[in-house]
């Protein structure tokens, strides 16, 4: 599953398990993919904050508008399937 977040506003985006947070600036843009089994990971919007939630048996991976990858927990980065 893959899907881009633009916001107008700035908010939390936040991954669990790893508790990872990056701050979004109005303007920005992030490409998530979760892979895996992704029928247990979800995305909530709260107050201020978009926590994504990477599937039991997956992970998640993220990039910012510019390209560059955003360290989201352990799985993530160029090493990453």
């Amino acid at each position: 599953m893959r899907f881009i977040l633009a916001t107008d506003q700035t908010i939390t985006l936040a991954f669990e398990p790893s508790a990872t947070e990056h701050e979004l600036q109005s303007g920005d843009e992030v490409t998530i993919e979760l892979r895996g089994d992704v029928e247990d990971g979800r995305v909530e919007i709260e107050r201020g904050q978009l926590v994504v939630h990477t599937p039991t048996a997956g992970h998640a991976r993220a990039w910012n508008s510019g390209g560059a990858e955003l360290y989201v927990g352990p799985d993530s980065g160029p090493l990453a399937l």
